[in-house]
């Protein structure tokens, strides 16, 4: 069953699902944060996902340091404070889900705290993501499954029996699963993880881009993903967490328009020429064509057929139904044999 999200819905009968990630990038700055939910309305985005999230909740050690690429280099800094950083005030969230009214674009958001869900519910949140890091944060998945709300799960560091014991988890069954990989080398990507969860689970499957590649956006397109969720920055050289991973928003635009294009050609699960295909079948396939002159009613014989274009005359297969076959008229040299012209 389809999944649903304000006008629109996720399912493998419906367009792909454009979200734009913005949890990270938006530097924890609400200007910023604004600007980003405008941009990704201009680029065609089905949705912006936003990242609540509650470092106190989340960390038990807040000495943790983080080490993350950025344009400028590597940069170390503390996990906690980290996240402190990138948190809004319930009246900023107000802000930011006010814009995006105003300007009509669907938002959603992940949360990896439980307050953070109640705080997402008085916002009107329509559905929710579990961040690939929570797939055992099980007071958190019932929290979100009491919702009612569908529930994006990104799959990153998951066997099957624990996407199994997540979704035992969850009494409805208004669930994405998104593949989602962290691997470093090509052959780890296991693209086809996007059909086999569809088929094994019988659920809408998505993936989330791990950087600004966009070769497995594409696969994800052809194995179909109903749902593909992309970073965005206002700048990919700020410094901080996800930039330097991220699409800018004219790239983010064009990128849009890409996956549109290869959804468009993706077509459907049968042969079907193109309009284009069949036009030039009429001209560059072979039809019987007559090899010499031919009296009106002369025998016709093997050596005086043969296989020309243009091909909007009869197969070639049926050349054998012609011999023995007298002409009813006089017909010439490299002429397109008809029925009508033999008796």
């Amino acid at each position: 069953m389809p999944v649903a999200i304000g006008k629109r819905h996720i399912g493998p009968s419906h367009p792909i699902f454009i979200a734009v990630e913005a949890g990270s990038t938006c530097n924890g700055d609400l200007k910023t944060a604004l600007g980003m939910a405008t941009a990704a309305k201009e680029c065609g985005a089905d949705a912006i996902k936003w990242q609540m999230i509650g470092p106190d909740d989340l960390m038990a050690d807040e000495t943790v340091q983080y080490t993350y690429d950025w344009a400028g280099g590597t940069k170390s800094e503390n996990m906690y404070e980290m996240f402190k950083a990138l948190t809004f005030t319930p009246a900023q969230w107000q802000e930011v889900v006010a814009h995006c009214d105003r300007i009509k674009l669907p938002w959603y958001t992940s949360v990896d705290y439980i307050a953070g869900v109640d705080l997402a519910e008085q916002l009107g949140c329509p559905m929710y993501k579990l961040s690939a890091w929570d797939c055992r944060n099980f007071p958190l998945i019932k929290r979100m499954a009491e919702t009612g709300k569908p529930i994006q799960i990104d799959l990153g560091p998951h066997v099957e029996g624990e996407i199994v014991t997540m979704l035992n988890h969850i009494p409805h069954r208004d669930v994405v699963l998104v593949h989602a990989t962290h691997a470093k080398v090509d052959a780890e990507f296991n693209m086809l993880a996007i059909p086999y969860l569809r088929d094994k689970f019988k659920l809408p499957v998505g993936w989330s881009a791990e950087s600004r590649e966009r070769t497995p956006d594409f696969l994800a397109v052809g194995l179909g993903a109903c749902l593909i969720e992309k970073r965005i920055s206002m700048k990919t050289t700020y410094a901080g967490h996800h930039h330097s991973k991220s699409l800018e928003p004219h790239e983010f635009e064009a990128w849009v328009d890409m996956i549109r294009m290869a959804e468009r050609m993706m077509g459907s699960y049968d042969v079907r020429p193109s309009l284009e295909d069949l036009r030039q079948k009429s001209m560059w396939f072979t039809s019987i064509v007559v090899t010499e002159d031919i009296l009106e009613g002369a025998s016709i014989e093997a050596h005086m057929l043969c296989a020309k274009r243009p091909g909007h005359g009869i197969s070639p297969l049926y050349m054998d139904r012609f011999i023995g076959k007298r002409a009813s008229r006089l017909i010439e040299c490299d002429e397109v044999l008809t029925w009508q012209d033999v008796s």
